[in-house]
């Protein structure tokens, strides 16, 4: 499986969005370095180098979903040939699954209140999940859903949870991680930042606790579940994980160790890759046993956004665009020409264009990028 560390928002203001982003990130987060890098084999490349794209890359990149061009239309993952989004067309307004080989969009679950309603979510096989939110002036509020493509099945998982005076209590900005007939999310539950791990099997319906305290959004490592934790409010987090077929507490691969500080974590249970606690870091490990190094830093002022591991490939938004690297060679190009998005699932990465004007619910340019055979050239070793 793959998670995608990419935090709710929307894609009509990615700009306000990432800025967002970085300043709760950089107030809530130690700025600890998260972790030393050690001597262990490594890929010839150490550093990511840029280059133009690739002539398949660009091909592919000049090729756009035909229903995003008739509509707001936000990707949430992908399982074979269906592409799970939410969207906002003249037909329908709610979360759908897109045939990318006919192009035809089948309605999951339809929004109640368009002008309002929101989703973010991700899939992971044959199952998607997402949160959907029913204000536009807050995130805090919303219900879980989760809906196999296999049969049909649509799952109500639970909703978040109110305290005084009906107001819900703040969560992180996430959403849900997919893995097999697994879906977490985290969920404030009381005052001081007190965030749950909510755990749902999604062959059963049965969702349960798996932890309370300062935790942050989880996501899925083999037959783990891990999360962000501190033992104390403003506290640098460190990792923790159960076993998924027991729920017991699990010891975490060597890689995962050295994590600290940040919530943007993504991982196909091989290779592994995440943001420092500034977002100005970029960390990449190619194997569970070796600790992560650096293997991009930004320039003053330009900060992450987002980042996701697809086949082969892996990509990032920053404050200024969307770039896509290949984790064989590390050589990277810009894949957007500001802001826009990226979502790994399944066999490929989902690349949204920025939108070209500001309205209510823009075009956003889908492109999907099978890059597990692509060629890219080589960067320097050492």
């Amino acid at each position: 499986m793959v998670t995608t560390g990419r935090r709710r928002s929307r894609a009509t203001g990615l700009a306000a969005a990432a800025v967002a982003v970085v300043l709760a990130a950089i107030a809530g987060c130690s700025q600890a370095p998260a972790g030393k890098p050690t001597a262990d084999a490594w890929p010839a490349w150490r550093s990511l180098c840029r280059v133009s794209a690739p002539a398949a890359l660009a091909a592919q990149l000049g090729r756009s979903v035909p229903e995003s061009l008739r509509g707001e239309v936000i990707p949430l993952g992908m399982a074979g040939s269906l592409a799970f989004v939410s969207a906002w067309t003249p037909g329908f307004s709610g979360v759908a699954a897109l045939n990318l080989a006919t192009g035809g969009l089948r309605p999951i679950r339809s929004f109640p209140r368009p002008e309002k309603d929101q989703a973010d979510g991700s899939a992971g096989g044959r199952w998607v999940a997402w949160e959907q939110t029913v204000s536009l002036r807050t995130l805090d509020k919303f219900i879980v859903y989760a809906f196999d493509s296999a049969t049909g099945r649509l799952l109500t998982l639970g909703r978040s949870l109110s305290g005084p005076g009906g107001v819900a209590w703040p969560s992180p900005w996430h959403p849900p991680a997919v893995s097999g007939h697994y879906a977490a999310w985290a969920q404030g539950y009381g005052a001081g930042g007190e965030v749950e791990v909510r755990l749902a099997d999604l062959a059963t319906g049965r969702v349960r606790i798996v932890r309370q305290g300062h935790t942050q959004p989880p996501f899925f490592y083999r037959n783990l579940l891990v999360w962000p934790e501190s033992d104390r409010p403003g506290a640098q987090t460190t990792l923790h994980a159960i076993t998924l077929s027991t729920g017991r507490p699990a010891a975490l691969p060597a890689v995962l160790r050295a994590v600290h500080g940040t919530d943007v974590v993504v991982t196909d249970g091989t290779r592994t890759a995440y943001l420092s606690p500034d977002l100005t870091s970029l960390y990449y490990s190619p194997a569970p046993d070796q600790r992560a190094r650096v293997v991009l830093t930004l320039p003053a002022g330009a900060y992450f956004a987002g980042l996701a591991l697809g086949p082969g490939s892996l990509a990032w938004t920053t404050t200024a665009a969307t770039y896509l690297a290949s984790t064989s060679t590390g050589a990277y190009a810009k894949v957007t020409p500001k802001y826009g998005d990226a979502i790994a699932s399944g066999p490929g990465v989902m690349i949204s264009d920025p939108p070209s004007e500001k309205v209510s619910h823009p075009v956003l340019p889908l492109h999907i990028l099978r890059t597990a055979g692509l060629r890219w050239p080589s960067c320097p070793a050492g």
